[in-house]
C-alpha cells in the first residue's frame, strides 16, 4: 500500500513530563574503532544489552513514546531513544530490544532517509535507514520521531528555513508513516526559542536535547556512549545524576577526577 500524501495535523497539548523518567540517549550500535568514530557515538551490542539488563534486573519498568507522553513516568520508569537513525538501530538494535522487549523511539532525518552520515567531517559516513526499514522499525514496536530534515542545527537559522528542517520535514516523514511526528530531538541537542517554538507550532508534543533542557520542548536526556563502564552507566542513572553533569560541564577541571574515579572503557583503534 502507497503511504498517503497528506496528512492532517493534530496539535495537542504538550507532554505532561513533571514525573521525569529516565530518558537514555544512544546513537549507533555496532563496534566502532576510535578513529572511525571519533564522537563515541556507537554502543557494541553487547553493552546495550548490559546497560538494559541493569535496569530490567532491578526493576525498571520501559516506556513507550505515547505512555512517556501522557505522563507514565515515575523514579524507575525509562525512556530508550536513539538519534540519527543508523541502519544498525534497524539491523542490530531492533531484533536486540525485542528479545528484551524494551521499546524504543528512533529520531530520524526525514530527507536523508536511504541515505549516509555526513555531517560530522570526522565519523567515517554511516548508512542511514531507508524508508521501508522506517516502517519495520514502526511494526516491530518501534516509535518513529523527527531528528529534523537533514542534521543542520537549528539555533539562529532563518524562518524559511526552520520550516524546512521542521513542518516540511515532518510533513515528509508522515508520507512515510501515515502518522504526523508527535516527538522531535535537535540535531547535536542544539536548540534556541525561535527553534524550540516552532517545533511547538509544527504540532510535536515533546522535543529533547541533550544536557541543557528548557521545558517540554527541550527535555534534557542522559547521553550513552562507547566510553562508558558498567560502573558510569550505574551512575548515569542516579536521580542526581544530571546536576552532577551540570556541575562538571560548569567547572572543567571535575571532569578528570570524575573520570579517574569511575574509569573510562577502552577502545580499539
Amino acid at each position: 500500500m502507497n503511504p498517503p500524501t497528506t496528512v492532517d495535523v493534530i496539535r495537542p497539548r504538550p507532554a505532561r513530563v513533571g514525573a521525569k523518567p529516565l530518558v537514555l540517549m544512544y546513537h549507533g550500535v555496532g563496534r566502532r574503532g576510535a578513529q572511525q568514530d571519533p564522537y563515541n557515538l556507537f554502543v557494541s551490542p553487547d553493552e546495550l544489552r548490559g546497560h538494559l539488563g541493569y535496569l530490567l534486573g532491578r526493576g525498571w519498568q520501559p516506556l513507550t513514546m505515547d505512555e512517556y507522553l501522557f505522563g507514565a513516568g515515575g523514579p524507575r520508569r525509562f525512556l530508550v531513544t536513539f538519534d540519527d537513525g543508523y541502519l544498525s538501530v534497524h539491523d542490530v538494535a531492533l531484533p536486540l530490544l525485542n528479545e528484551l522487549r524494551v521499546p524504543a523511539t528512533v529520531f530520524v532525518c526525514s530527507g536523508l532517509l536511504g541515505g549516509w552520515s555526513h555531517w560530522m567531517p570526522d565519523l567515517a559516513p554511516e548508512p542511514l535507514i531507508s524508508a521501508e526499514q522506517v516502517l519495520a522499525l514502526r511494526d516491530g514496536g518501534f516509535d518513529i520521531g523527527l531528528h529534523g530534515w537533514d542534521h543542520t542545527l537549528l539555533p539562529g537559522l532563518p524562518a524559511d528555513q526552520l520550516h524546512r528542517q521542521i513542518w516540511l520535514a515532518a510533513q515528509r516523514l508522515a508520507g512515510v508513516t501515515g502518522q504526523w511526528p508527535l516527538a522531535f530531538a535537535y540535531p547535536s541537542g542544539a536548540h534556541d526559542a525561535a527553534s524550540r517554538a516552532a517545533v511547538a507550532a509544527a504540532g510535536m508534543r515533546v522535543a529533547f536535547a541533550t544536557h541543557c533542557g528548557a521545558g517540554p520542548f527541550a527535555v534534557a536526556r542522559v547521553d550513552v556512549n562507547s566510553t562508558d563502564t558498567s560502573r558510569s552507566f550505574r551512575l548515569k542513572t542516579v536521580r542526581g545524576y544530571p546536576v552532577l553533569r551540570r556541575a562538571v560541564g560548569a567547572l572543567p577541571g571535575l571532569r578528570p577526577a570524575l573520570h579517574a574515579m569511575i574509569g573510562v572503557a577502552r577502545r580499539e583503534p
